[in-house]
């Protein structure tokens, strides 16, 4: 979290100055709040005194799926279209379910997990068409490629955002507003990999060490893979190991072993070695798939008791299912020629000792070990940093999504939820207990999670409404004394 001036600028005259709710990203988590938000019918309510939508990219609905090559989602087709479906989204965007090719060739394959650039296109087209219908008929405003430098939670609980076109980052301008819906996406940086080394008690790579992130990797074509990689394998005459360790797990850990096996494997890559901290765990539709497969289930740590699905939350699922399965049995992703290793770290002496000797003998390291927060500063009416909690998946948050400062206290008004800043699994979420992360999907931004957020929203909103009300009756029991003292009236202009 950076630390910022406590100096704020004036606000800009191009757009309102003073909004009942301030949408800060409109990607899937930010959409996800948005489309519960209208689809509920309570969209009125959150922009009773006006509603702003702050967004650094141009095309919204999509964040970084988008950007993403050949990378396929761990949710099928059909559980991105029901996103889509509601009687109210019927007049907004009901041909796309009809007419629209994309929709179409989801729909025609429901059961199959298709790509997250395809989620992307048809979560942007359905995103901007009902970004227009609430221009159009409420209190709605849109900023496009402005970015987020900091908030600021005044006296008064309300919040100034600071923010600035990226086109033109001198000219810095502020917004003021009663809540704010924050979700600016999920980060890795490189400089990660030392604490993750840390974590693990291993030494970190050496000085000289390629190190990558797997979501920058995973945008790059095969084309610019070979390109980044290349200059960093010696040739076969050298008689070395080419060795690339990655440290995780996850899904996108996987996903990105496929694309270097696939893609570097006649490009002079011999070994990938996965470090990871927990076991590799399998995702079932139910416990009885996963006797059936062979798969070894605790009934008690495995089964999310919500939608009895094994792993529902931790497992790999259809694309990395099929690849850790390859790993697992041949130590190759099928159809490739380097070796793969799955390295358990803490599962014992031997095996830390091997995640150390890999690490320490690869020519290039990737951070595909999940997303930190990527926030903008944060602070109270002096200016000074707010410090928040921090743990496993990024920030905590209270049970409508509002974040914990470091005393435990949520900061009412204020509320996140996408990448980096999440739910843990509770009972109406659901979840297996063995997983101890965050609960992420663009699904249940648009259902649980969405219906949370907007609850929150309307109580902040509604309590704001009484405090003012309270006000205005005290302001204007003021006024009425000034004015029989003076025989002048004042008003307090609000949007």
């Amino acid at each position: 979290m950076q630390s910022s001036s406590a100096e704020i600028p004036e606000s800009s005259g191009s757009v309102p100055s003073d909004y009942s709710c301030v949408l800060c990203g409109a990607g899937p988590a930010g959409m996800g709040f948005l489309f519960c938000a209208f689809k509920s019918g309570k969209l009125a309510e959150v922009a009773r005194n006006g509603l702003l939508i702050i967004d650094k990219r141009v095309s919204l609905g999509a964040g970084k799926l988008g950007d993403y090559v050949n990378v396929t989602g761990n949710s099928v087709a059909k559980t991105f279209l029901a996103c889509l479906e509601h009687e109210r989204f019927d007049d907004v965007f009901g041909d796309i379910r009809e007419f629209n090719a994309l929709h179409r060739k989801m729909a025609a394959d429901p059961d199959a997990a298709p790509l997250l650039s395809e989620v992307g296109q048809l979560l942007t087209l359905a995103a901007e068409r009902l970004i227009a219908h609430l221009v159009e008929h409420f209190d709605v405003d849109v900023l496009r490629g402005h970015e987020i430098e900091a908030i600021r939670r005044c006296k008064d609980g309300r919040f100034e955002i600071v923010h600035h076109d990226t086109r033109k980052q001198a000219e810095r301008r502020l917004v003021i507003s009663d809540t704010v819906v924050m979700n600016l996406g999920g980060s890795q940086r490189v400089e990660e990999v030392d604490e993750l080394c840390r974590t693990l008690d291993i030494p970190p790579p050496g000085n000289g060490v390629m190190i990558r992130t797997s979501d920058d990797l995973l945008r790059l074509t095969k084309t610019q893979l070979v390109g980044t990689f290349a200059p960093v394998f010696a040739p076969p005459t050298a008689g070395l190991t080419n060795r690339i360790s990655i440290i995780g797990g996850s899904h996108s850990a996987f996903t990105m072993i496929e694309r270097l096996a696939t893609d570097l494997g006649g490009a002079g890559l011999d070994e990938i070695s996965v470090i990871h901290r927990s076991p590799i765990r399998l995702f079932f539709e139910t416990e009885h798939d996963a006797r059936a497969w062979g798969y070894a289930v605790d009934p008690v740590t495995d089964i999310c008791p919500v939608t009895q699905r094994v792993n529902r939350s931790s497992g790999l699922r259809y694309r990395a299912f099929e690849v850790a399965c390859s790993v697992m049995s041949h130590g190759r992703v099928a159809g490739t020629k380097p070796r793969i290793e799955l390295i358990d770290a803490a599962s014992g002496k031997a095996a830390h000792a091997r995640a150390a000797a890999c690490l320490a003998n690869s020519c290039a390291v990737i951070h595909g070990a999940g997303y930190g927060p990527n926030m903008s500063a944060l602070v109270d009416h002096r200016g000074a940093t707010i410090p928040l909690q921090f743990s496993q998946g990024g920030i905590e948050v209270d049970k409508f999504g509002r974040p914990l400062d470091i005393h435990g206290d949520a900061i009412r008004g204020l509320f996140t939820f996408g990448l980096g800043a999440g739910f843990r699994p509770d009972a109406e979420i659901g979840s297996e207990v063995a997983f101890t992360g965050r609960i992420y999907g663009v699904w249940i931004f648009h259902h649980d999670i969405g219906a949370r957020i907007l609850a929150g929203v309307l109580k902040a909103l509604a309590r704001n409404a009484v405090a003012r009300e309270a006000e205005m009756i005290s302001t204007a029991d003021d006024d009425r004394h000034e004015t029989h003292r003076s025989g002048r009236g004042q008003t307090r202009p609000r949007r």
